[in-house]
């Protein structure tokens, strides 16, 4: 018999059991076995909560594959592509070059990947549960909040520091929410400031009942014992929106909260998604025994495959137990298909379910009885404690969890500058993305949506809008540059998307850069209080009503299957240097200038020879439109136009509905100003 070569793609519970079953199965000179792994350890994902919560340290359930495997080759370069037909991977090497490697069994463990992307900003705010990273990430986060919660003044504001909201009441979401309710009350008592009825930990849940995969008993064991130990249940509503504040639910209510832990949320890795094989939501579809219809040497175990269960006919679940008796058998039926022998069907009967809800208490099901509460929690730790892979690990972590009951909880975090970070926020309308007073750590740029500046108008506290930035806008650099508290409050007038730059990263690259240092110096510029040396102008402009500016449009606004050189012609016939784009409801999407109309030169020369007659307005980029409200005071329109160099603004009729109302001339405003300074006499 010909020596064969196993790839394994995946180091998880399938894939990892399958490596070392195999190697018990046939020799090294029967069989090469290379398993690929990003990294270079198996997680125990059942105690990924108690690393959150700091109860056992986090290189206790990282079981490193080398370790484990013995006379199997663990490479960590990431597999890119399988190519089925020609028997072989692609896969990317240390020197970031591309490698093809053939093999003569295929084992496809990889699992899914997490999809936060499914929920508006949950991908830019909010922790997921699926690496020890995260894990560690979300620890450091908690304690952070703790601290920030300790010496604020505000009582609001430090009980949304000590605010929790988690994301899915499967097995994963409740153990956290339990976990990390239990590691925030238990450690109030180590600040002064603090007190456990300023912690809040809500669970949200689109269904009826938390923790589908046991009996409606224990649900509702587990639900009790839930909320008696402080975590509020948000049941039959879903999460619709994430951002920095907190979770927009979809019951049209929102949950403040610092910290945002979302549980759901999965999807294919792409080198599946683009195998011609059938599927099922996304899965690999098997045969009886595991291996791919189209392919008999290929095979496909763990979360991302579609098993039959032989016991009960059904698919068998995406859960660790499973996973491993699958790595197991399909390393029985590879070695069966290189001996020429029969393969057999995957076939196994669940052993049970066990979850920690917090409180030293626990829910379970094993062998057809079900146990709840603190011998619950004992089973479920002595059961976890027998699964991990090494004895090291065991004694470890056995040690650990014996120290939790005699010592208190761990609080040092360590992190890496906070300040060194790009990342994407999202912001609800009428959220503060700063305020003033704030450190000036971070640099903005706005990707949607509309941001209004407001500054201080009088003594009580109260303040007004003096600017409007809309997409492509920066700001926050003022301060930034100065090295100093921020000076005004920044709010987000409709859902905001924006980039945050780091106070670190923002000085590199402008220093770097010399067009993005340009722009900023001119917007400081620009941005100088030059109303602070006339104030009987600023007066009047703030009082002055934008509505009584508002002129009508004179050309007829455009839309995207409108001909080019219908505009230029009615620019050319109106005298205007500005056509106004909306769709078919008249909500205003976007302009097209003279400036453009030289763009449309490039545009025509790389079409079809003939075709240029027939471009319309979608043929171009259109730009993006800034607009203002009637609403809006005549100082926060004349701020606007000056902060971006414009002659006149488009008037829509609210910041949600962008229907076009009109325009104000820059003309305009400075007559208003004019007959109001000359018909009130100045005093000295």
């Amino acid at each position: 018999m010909d020596k064969q070569r196993v790839v394994i793609i995946g180091g998880g519970f399938a894939g990892a059991k399958c490596g070392i079953t195999l190697r018990k199965l046939l020799s090294t000179d029967q069989c090469e076995i290379l398993l690929f792994n990003k990294e270079n350890h198996m997680v125990f994902h059942p105690l990924l909560a108690e690393i959150a919560s700091n109860v056992i340290e986090p290189r206790q359930v990282a079981a490193p594959l080398r370790q484990m495997m013995k006379n199997v080759q663990c490479r960590t370069e990431e597999v890119l592509k399988i190519d089925l037909d020609n028997n072989r991977i692609c896969f990317e090497g240390e020197e970031g070059l591309q490698h093809y490697m053939s093999y003569d069994h295929l084992v496809i463990a990889h699992g899914n990947t997490v999809n936060l992307a499914a929920i508006p900003g949950m991908a830019d705010h909010a922790y997921p549960m699926k690496t020890i990273g995260d894990a560690i990430a979300l620890q450091s986060r908690v304690i952070e909040a703790l601290e920030r919660a300790e010496v604020c003044k505000d009582p609001e504001r430090k009980k949304w520091h000590l605010s929790i909201a988690v994301v899915g009441g499967g097995f994963s979401g409740v153990e956290v929410a339990g976990e990390l309710n239990d590691f925030v009350r238990r450690s109030t008592k180590f600040y002064e400031n603090i007190g456990i009825n300023d912690v809040s930990v809500t669970l949200i849940h689109g269904h009826e009942q938390i923790l589908p995969e046991v009996s409606p008993s224990l649900r509702q064991f587990a639900a009790t014992k839930m909320q008696q130990s402080g975590v509020k249940l948000r049941l039959k509503v879903g999460a619709v929106k994430c951002t920095a504040h907190g979770v927009s639910l979809s019951d049209g209510s929102f949950i403040p909260a610092a910290t945002v832990v979302c549980t759901i949320g999965t999807k294919p890795l792409a080198m599946i998604e683009e195998l011609d094989v059938p599927k099922d939501r996304g899965r690999l579809k098997t045969m009886p025994d595991m291996s791919l219809s189209t392919h008999k040497n290929v095979w496909a175990i763990g979360d991302c495959a579609a098993i039959i269960n032989a016991d009960d006919g059904k698919y068998a679940p995406p859960t660790g137990q499973f996973a491993e008796r699958q790595g197991a058998q399909v390393a029985h039926n590879i070695a069966a298909s290189i001996k020429g022998k029969q393969t057999k069907p995957f076939k196994h009967r669940s052993l049970g379910s066990l979850c920690s809800v917090g409180g030293h208490s626990a829910v379970a099901e094993m062998f057809g009885m079900q146990i709840s509460g603190l011998p619950a929690w004992i089973v479920w730790r002595g059961v976890y404690l027998m699964k991990l892979p090494t004895l090291m690990q065991k004694i470890k972590v056995g040690t650990q969890w014996i120290g939790e009951f005699f010592f208190p909880p761990q609080l040092a975090v360590l992190k890496a500058d906070p300040s060194k970070r790009i990342v994407n926020a999202l912001y609800s309308a009428g959220s503060f993305i700063f305020n003033s007073g704030d450190s000036a750590s971070d640099f903005y740029v706005i990707k949607k949506g509309v941001v209004e500046i407001l500054e201080p108008v009088d003594e009580k506290g109260e303040y007004g809008p003096i600017a409007v930035l809309g997409a492509g806008d920066f700001f926050g650099e003022k301060a930034l540059v100065e090295n100093r508290p921020r000076r005004h409050n920044a709010r987000a007038k409709t859902d905001v998307e924006a980039m945050i730059i780091g106070k670190n990263i923002y000085t590199q690259i402008s220093a770097a850069l010399a067009p993005l240092r340009q722009a900023v110096e001119i917007s400081i510029m620009k941005r100088t209080p030059v109303w602070d040396q006339m104030p009987l102008g600023k007066k009047a402009l703030a009082a002055m009503d934008s509505d009584t500016l508002v002129e009508p449009i004179i050309a007829q606004p455009v839309r995207m299957d409108t001909r080019l050189r219908d505009l230029i012609g009615q620019m050319k016939h109106l005298r205007i240097d500005t056509g106004f784009v909306v769709d078919d409801d008249m909500q205003l999407i976007g302009l097209v200038t003279r400036t453009d109309l030289i763009r449309a030169i490039e545009v025509a020369a790389g079409m079809k020879e003939g075709s240029q007659v027939g471009m319309t307005i979608r043929d171009l980029s259109v730009r993006p439109a800034l607009a203002v409200t009637a609403a809006d005071s005549a100082l926060t329109v004349l701020n606007t136009m000056r902060e971006h160099g414009l002659k006149s603004l488009p008037v829509v009729e609210s910041y949600q509905n962008r229907k076009l109302q009109g325009v104000i001339r820059i003309e305009s405003i400075f007559d208003a100003l004019a007959q109001t300074l000359e018909s009130e006499p100045v005093h000295s």
